[in-house]
């Protein structure tokens, strides 16, 4: 699918090439996505967001040291070209009470639904993961109340981070994987798709002596959870009812390595097959790689680094 990553710094400490944390959190996510990278923060009044069609590998994320959150996403097309930059995360929304940024990683599948149920405008952005923007515009405040609106809403697979123009950042997660860690030292949270992810490119930065002597802290958030992460570095936990909106059941694929939870090879491999049309990838593929000895762990690695 797609990966997503950033951070909340909530002290008064300077924290030194924030960058480069940035940039170690985008290379390690383009396993996830290649086809284009964006982040979102705020810098003197203003919500930036900074995009392109490129994979992370290709590009420098800049930014000062002053800023205090910040969100990303490397992308993984399924709908909406890459090449016109306004497909691509993070997209820009504005309520009564403040702009703000979304990301999403996962595939929806009633963005054409809920724009007909809701008499939504119509956009030139093709993403089915721009109805998410849409919808908490509908509702013309952001908060709490906006977001589960917004999660109970879409269905299909799905985590989302927003941040708004205040830098606060709602942590939405569904079935989509996010793991989160706190440095109460440095007064810093960061954030990717996968532990995995979080752990590699953490031990390329400034952050790995905190990680060497056991200095964090996990931060739990499971699926139907809303995090806010409010700009003091409160946490506040809401929840939405995401069980009866799910697309994919318990086919957690886009964990690879980690198999399908609760359900049994057989029908793992059907659910794989399913979401493997996604990748453009027939179900006689997935037989003939089955049939020459690849694991489904194995297949998914292979049907997420293919481009």
């Amino acid at each position: 699918m797609c990966g997503l990553f950033g951070f909340s710094h909530y002290g008064d400490n300077e924290i030194r090439y924030l960058s480069n944390i940035t940039n170690a959190l985008a290379e390690e996510s383009a396993v996830r996505g290649t086809d284009a990278t964006g982040m979102a923060f705020n810098e003197n009044g203003r919500l930036n967001i900074v995009k392109d069609s490129k994979s992370a590998y290709k590009l420098n994320l800049n930014h000062s040291d002053n800023i205090t959150a910040l969100i990303g996403h490397t992308r993984h097309s399924t709908q909406g070209s890459e090449k016109k930059n306004y497909n691509n995360h993070p997209f820009g929304g504005r309520c009564k009470n403040a702009r703000f940024a979304l990301a999403h990683n996962g595939v929806l599948i009633n963005d054409k639904d809920l724009r007909k149920i809701y008499r939504l405008p119509k956009s030139k952005i093709e993403t089915d993961s721009y109805i998410a923007v849409q919808l908490l515009e509908h509702k013309k405040t952001l908060d709490s109340s906006s977001i589960k609106f917004m999660a109970e809403s879409v269905q299909g697979s799905f985590s989302f981070s927003v941040l708004d123009s205040d830098n606060t950042i709602w942590l939405v997660k569904g079935d989509s994987p996010l793991s989160i860690l706190h440095f109460p030292n440095l007064k810093l949270y960061v954030y990717a798709s996968t532990e995995e992810i979080l752990w590699r490119a953490l031990i390329e930065t400034d952050l790995f002596e905190e990680l060497k002597n056991g200095k964090y802290e996990k931060v739990n958030i499971t699926g139907g959870d809303i995090l806010n992460i409010l700009p003091d570095g409160t946490l506040v936990y809401d929840k939405f009812d995401y069980t009866d909106y799910s697309y994919y059941g318990r086919c957690n694929w886009w964990d690879y390595g980690m198999g399908s939870v609760g359900s049994s090879q057989s029908s793992y491999i059907e659910d794989l097959k399913m979401i493997a049309t996604y990748q453009g990838f027939s179900e006689d593929d997935i037989d003939e790689l089955l049939d020459n000895g690849f694991t489904p762990e194995e297949i998914e690695q292979y049907i997420y680094c293919s481009e």
